[in-house]
């Protein structure tokens, strides 16, 4: 799920040179007239490190798009599957709410916006987060599929330690080379915590168990922040 410390894993991935060149390929709502078989081909050759490693980062959205036009495992067979997931949802959805209105989805980016405080919006977000961790989770369920899980406090910065895992389960003989320093950081800062400490004070007390549908819960009114692009 976005914001979970994936650009950061996929960056230390592509600085070992025998882990793929991992991106967001299956980006649609950028070139939406590219069809996924084209797509795939782009990241089966951009995503493909010299040993015949390919890998690619997938939304709920990429692969929604997806589905309903190819099936992936023919193109992709035998993949391996890396879920990064985040403990702290809050933090995530903050990050995501953030990201949505000012544009900055790195620290290398630019703001194209300013982001103010909206409950609405961080409580959209979090429903988004936990709604798609689900979905991962049922679909690695009916599919029997135990993936590499990594969660990104647990990490703790040493993502050496999670390439050879992933070069591990790949099978991979030759030794995975140290991953190299990245210009990507994590960009938390003193707004984030802002946000957080007035949105636990609006939303804190005990006597609401939230629904998740996706209207925001029983007897609430639809979201009018449209904040995801798929």
């Amino acid at each position: 799920m976005p914001r979970s410390g994936s650009n950061l894993l996929c960056g230390k991935m592509r600085t070992t040179g025998v882990l793929g060149y991992p991106t967001e390929y299956f980006r649609h709502w950028d070139t939406p007239e590219m069809a996924s078989a084209e797509r795939c081909v782009i990241a089966a050759t951009k995503g493909r490190t010299p040993n015949g490693v390919v890998a690619f980062k997938l939304f709920p959205e990429h692969f929604d798009r997806l589905q309903a036009e190819i099936r992936l495992t023919q193109w992709f067979p035998d993949p391996v599957w890396v879920l990064l997931e985040r403990r702290d949802l809050l933090g995530q959805a903050i990050s995501l709410a953030r990201a949505m209105q000012d544009g900055k989805w790195s620290s290398t980016g630019t703001a194209t916006g300013v982001a103010e405080y909206s409950r609405e919006q961080i409580e959209a977000s979090l429903r988004k987060i936990v709604v798609g961790n689900a979905r991962w989770a049922s679909f690695f369920a009916r599919a029997g599929i135990e993936p590499l899980r990594f969660v990104y406090e647990d990490i703790d910065g040493d993502f050496d330690s999670v390439c050879r895992a992933i070069a591990a389960r790949l099978g991979l003989d030759e030794p995975m080379p140290p991953t190299t320093d990245v210009s990507i950081k994590p960009q938390r800062d003193v707004l984030n915590d802002e946000w957080r400490a007035r949105f636990v004070a609006e939303t804190g007390p005990l006597d609401d168990l939230p629904e998740l549908t996706r209207h925001g819960g029983r007897g609430r009114r639809q979201s009018r922040w449209k904040f995801w692009k798929g």
